[in-house]
């Protein structure tokens, strides 16, 4: 199950953020050809006499300052897809991690090694007479996720600090 969560996680948000980058990136890319026309034409007016050579200057630093901003965001569009790529890789090593484990009985120092990076604990609240203690684990590879409430285990401490725990 958990495993699961994990792949859903992280195919659906990458999924969701490919498209996005994918749809600037072509309109990135167009906008670039778009200039590139633009300047073209301009500089045929400039040359046939419509166009002043001080507005063609003008439009020349205008455009060039626009086509070097476009080609800084699309090598940054370019990196974030070798990140994504290189996210997507972290993660199968993250479940085979976590399919050597499966079948475990007891949660071992060498378990928390490879599957946790670090864990934020809170101070504990009172609900409704209930000890509430909100945690975030940040998994190797993957970082933090969203684990549903409906398979988030429950945890409670009772008045002699006996704690339990129970799978929903």
């Amino acid at each position: 199950m958990f495993a699961e969560i994990v792949m859903g996680f992280s195919q659906q948000s990458d999924a969701d953020q490919r498209q996005r980058k994918q749809k600037e990136l072509y309109a990135l890319t167009a906008r670039d050809r778009e200039i590139d026309r633009i300047m073209s034409k301009s500089y045929e007016d400039s040359i046939n006499g419509k166009l002043t050579d001080e507005r063609f200057a003008r439009l020349d630093r205008q455009y060039t300052l626009e086509q070097k901003d476009i080609a800084e965001k699309i090598k940054t569009l370019n990196a974030e897809f070798d990140k994504q790529t290189t996210k997507a890789v972290s993660a199968d090593m993250f479940l085979s991690n976590v399919r050597k484990y499966t079948k475990a009985k007891e949660l071992s120092e060498r378990m928390l090694n490879e599957l946790i990076e670090r864990i934020e604990v809170y101070h504990a609240e009172k609900v409704d007479g209930v000890r509430i203690q909100r945690l975030n684990i940040h998994y190797n590879c993957i970082g933090q996720i969203e684990i549903p409430d409906a398979i988030t285990p429950s945890v409670k401490a009772n008045k002699n600090n006996d704690v339990a725990a129970s799978a929903p």
